[in-house]
């Protein structure tokens, strides 16, 4: 799933995997975007009428002093924004208002419920609108979107998350597809990580301990900055054995090994994005071109 947000507002929480599972927005007040997907196709009408009846149950006392106002035909997203997709909608005013939409996707056949909550002060309408609009449950010609916090990037669609980290300054993802791995990482407060060192020094230094790849590495301008360039092969056991085998059979192994690293100073950010794949491919540099490390003019 992915979706866009406004800046301030930040992941909430986030639990399950490509078969279903949860995600929340917030920001400071209140939750903002609550998606939740499933395989397999719903009655979508019938659903929709379910969580309504739960949300006005939950609020029958507020109801009756507010006046908690629900449709059930809202246009929530037009049909051209979502294409190949069954849609439905809803939407309520009271103490807290929102919308909401429901699908079932031809291409992925997931069902998914979105919807968008916003203060009664607010003109949250156009806002929700273009949220749930901006919200994909698949990839497009080959390649996924992923990330989180305004670090994304694309990655061949079959690699599926293998784990991620979120702190103070640092965010980290991994995706994987069999033996073939990707990571991509940003770090915050640059003066501290770098230590006045070029960015080919800091990365050496950060990787010369490294048993499960051999390396080079050479300065390299990346996306316009200064960085480095690092490729290499994967150490394995029996390393010359298994490529000896690969070859008697006419397939090479998965060992190659590719990295970029490089300093935005718009951001004041550093960014890597680190490959073990297949050879004669050139994945890593084409996830390291769909980064946005700054705001382009």
């Amino acid at each position: 799933m992915s979706v866009r947000v406004p800046e301030e507002w930040t992941l909430g929480a986030v639990g399950g995997d490509k078969k279903s599972g949860y995600l929340r927005v917030d920001d400071e007040t209140m939750p903002r975007v609550q998606v939740k997907w499933s395989r397999g196709h719903i009655n979508l009408e019938k659903k929709r009428d379910e969580y309504i009846k739960r949300l006005t149950k939950r609020g029958r006392f507020r109801r009756r002093a507010t006046g908690l106002q629900v449709t059930t035909d809202a246009r929530v997203v037009s049909r051209r924004s979502k294409p190949k997709k069954e849609l439905v909608g809803y939407g309520w005013r009271g103490p807290q208002c929102g919308m909401g939409v429901l699908w079932n996707c031809e291409v992925c056949d997931r069902a998914v419920i979105a919807q968008v909550s916003w203060a009664p002060k607010e003109e949250g309408r156009e806002l929700a609108t273009a949220v749930l609009e901006s919200l994909e449950d698949h990839g497009t010609e080959g390649w996924q979107v992923w990330g989180m916090d305004g670090l994304a990037f694309l990655a061949p669609e079959e690699y599926e998350l293998g784990g991620w980290r979120r702190m103070t300054r640092y965010l980290e993802v991994s995706l994987a597809k069999d033996a073939a791995s990707l990571k991509v990482a940003r770090w915050g407060m640059v003066p501290l990580v770098l230590e006045g060192r070029p960015v080919k020094d800091w990365w050496e230094e950060e990787n010369r301990r490294r048993r499960d790849v051999r390396w080079s590495a050479e300065e390299e301008e990346v996306k316009g900055h200064e960085g480095v360039r690092a490729w290499g092969e994967r150490r394995r056991l029996g390393g010359r054995l298994r490529r000896v085998a690969a070859r008697a059979v006419r397939r090479e192994a998965v060992d190659q090994f590719e990295a970029y690293a490089w300093h935005c100073p718009e951001s004041n950010r550093l960014y890597m994005v680190e490959s073990v794949h297949g050879r004669g491919g050139e994945m890593a540099r084409g996830v390291v071109d769909s980064v946005s490390c700054h705001e382009e003019e």
